[in-house]
């Protein structure tokens, strides 16, 4: 072999190691080794043709298929997405595996001149950063659907960054940000903040959603260094220790899907009886912790789109019986 073919094969190599073992999509492989992103996907295609890459048949589908079914059919769903995981596998590989799927679905349902919703968390950012460029589409509007941090979070998973990322991913098209924190104490500034033109206008965009997209809260991960950057100092702890297994946006509600209505007072966020008129509400969640929260955000309807993993929907089953 050729110093020119072992280099090649090595470069195939590593390309294909970056898709499928780190997950990053065909824009971020492009960025990181200076090749134009359609000569990554032919150089994915030449390493599964030389055997480099091989691509099993993982039998575990047919089950997770079952399962979606299942779900579609009982909490009448417009769609159920079990994504098959291997066995032991860790919390952050099926992270990586339902957001892939997730975001797949998302570029699926994006359309030209639409408005997309975001909710924050590493859920969501896992999503959105599997998305690749989409060439096919322009002039999607993305906005956030909830207030920032009052704590110190990540800024890769705040909702006014995750829009950005997404806007950026699609032709001509923009991104707003919510200026204000998600909890406010005084109803005459968050009145006053929510009258910001900047502010408004994404307030306004919700009456106009075509897409949303969110994670689901569980009062079981409290203790979560993320969870806890996004509500330091809330009281939002307080009122999860009660009846409620979840939270949607910030709004949460007991495993019968009922909301609690009197901890929303000072909530910077869209409303759950108006993010229902969305037509497309996608929620995405992993873990057998959510199983709960899981449960009661399907039964209080606020998504027709569940995303999941295949373990995580055996445990909601499980809590049916």
């Amino acid at each position: 072999m050729s110093k020119f073919d072992i280099e090649r094969v090595n470069q195939l190599i590593e390309i294909s190691k970056l898709y499928y073992e780190d997950g990053l999509n065909q824009t971020d492989i492009s960025k990181q080794v200076h090749i134009h992103r359609t000569e990554i996907s032919r150089l994915l295609k030449e390493a599964r043709e030389l055997g480099i890459v091989k691509i099993n048949i993982d039998s575990s589908f047919g089950a997770s298929e079952k399962l979606s079914a299942e779900f579609k059919a009982f909490f009448g769903l417009k769609k159920a997405i079990v994504v098959p995981t291997t066995p032991g596998s860790s919390y952050s590989d099926d992270l990586k595996s339902v957001g892939m799927y997730a975001g797949n679905y998302l570029q699926q349902q994006l359309t030209s001149n639409s408005v997309v919703g975001l909710s924050w968390g590493r859920t969501l950012a896992t999503v959105i950063n599997s998305v690749d460029t989409m060439n096919g589409i322009s002039n999607v509007t993305s906005v956030p659907l909830i207030g920032g941090p009052i704590g110190k979070l990540d800024v890769d998973y705040q909702a006014n960054n995750l829009v950005h990322i997404l806007a950026n991913r699609i032709k001509e098209s923009t991104s707003y940000t919510l200026d204000s924190p998600v909890m406010i104490s005084s109803p005459a500034l968050r009145k006053e903040l929510l009258d910001n033109p900047n502010n408004k206008a994404v307030t306004d965009f919700w009456k106009k959603l075509n897409v949303a997209i969110f994670g689901i809260g569980s009062s079981k991960i409290t203790n979560n260094l993320a969870w806890r950057g996004f509500y330091k100092d809330t009281g939002f702890e307080d009122i999860l220790q009660g009846s409620a297994v979840g939270d949607i946006l910030s709004q949460p509600f007991t495993i019968d899907g009922q909301l609690i209505k009197e901890a929303n007072g000072g909530l910077v966020g869209m409303e759950l009886a108006a993010l229902k008129n969305a037509p497309l509400r996608i929620g995405v969640a992993t873990g057998e912790n959510k199983a709960e929260a899981i449960l009661g955000a399907l039964r209080s309807e606020t998504l027709n789109v569940l995303v999941t993993s295949d373990k995580t929907a055996v445990a909601i089953k499980k809590l049916l019986n």
